[in-house]
């Protein structure tokens, strides 16, 4: 059954003839025909009578008709309820870090609200790991992260920026006076790290790896703030992404110290399924989120 032969049923009962509906229909009358034989073969039964000029439903014409009206309204309806922005059950479901929600995402929502205010805006946190499967599952449509090259091939990756890597410690620490620290240095100090399945945490691993440095101890934390606490107590050393210590630098609880290797290969990214059809609502979106990087930049 398709859309068009109820069309052409709907037309020829209205306007009484094969001719005149498909002149209303803009299809030739033979083409009519076939739309309602094809239709009556898959019913098996007869919709319409011809009397003299005349077509006339039958009695189970009469009966389907109401059927194909009502198909038809719902088929309106239903368009035009996933129509970007015709309807307040638009939703956007983001997935992104307890941090960068509080960081960078704020300004983004508000002005995208402000020219969407219909969309729904749902966020769930995590790591890149679980958005990869959330992505998989079409449990979220897209997700900020921050990292180096995304692994996964089945995710498209857009950079929208770069981020800086700051080597935090408090002003009363003993390095902080120095002039400049070598990689190597870190071996007699003591540092605060995010658990394992940061990003972050992999780019510091990596980072002592390749020097084959192995710090005098590691104090794995849970989210950044607590990261931050305890370098202001002195409890050691930490690197971060400057995005996320700029209040405490600013403010002289913490101080930058100077490193060799600021700028790691680290982004700011959004992912999505590289299948993933990217409705006008997400298309907007992403439009948004450009545009608002690009000027941050």
């Amino acid at each position: 059954m398709e859309f068009r032969q109820l069309q052409s049923l709907i037309a020829i009962t209205k306007k009484g003839s094969f001719a005149q509906a498909a002149e209303f229909l803009g299809y030739t009358q033979p083409t009519l025909t076939t739309h309602i034989q094809s239709l009556e073969k898959e019913l098996n039964v007869k919709l319409f009578d011809r009397l003299g000029h005349r077509v006339r439903l039958t009695r189970e014409g009469e009966c389907f008709l109401g059927y194909a009206e009502r198909i038809l309204k719902l088929t309106e309806e239903a368009a035009d309820a996933v129509s970007a922005e015709k309807t307040p059950y638009s939703k956007i479901i983001i997935g992104a870090s307890e941090t960068f929600s509080v960081v960078r995402l704020p300004g983004l929502l508000k002005e995208f609200r402000q020219e969407h205010p219909s969309i729904h805006i749902e966020l769930n946190f995590g790591d890149i790991a679980k958005f990869h499967d959330d992505l998989k599952n079409n449990v979220i449509d897209i997700a900020f992260i921050f990292s180096g090259k995304v692994p996964y091939p089945d995710l498209t990756a857009e950079i929208l920026c770069p981020e800086t890597m700051v080597f935090i410690a408090s002003p009363e620490h003993s390095l902080a006076q120095q002039t400049e620290i070598e990689v190597s240095d870190f071996a007699i100090e003591d540092f605060i790290v995010p658990q394992a399945g940061c990003a972050y945490r992999a780019f510091i691993d990596d980072l002592l790896n390749s020097n084959n440095i192995l710090p005098r101890s590691f104090m794995k934390v849970k989210n950044i703030e607590a990261i931050k606490q305890f370098v202001i107590s002195g409890l050691g050393l930490a690197i971060l992404p400057r995005i996320y210590v700029e209040k405490e630098l600013a403010n002289n609880l913490l101080i930058e110290l100077p490193w060799p290797n600021p700028n790691g290969g680290m982004y700011t990214q959004i992912i999505y399924h590289k299948d993933k059809w990217l409705s006008p609502t997400l298309e907007n979106f992403l439009q948004s989120t450009r545009r608002k990087f690009a000027d941050k930049n």
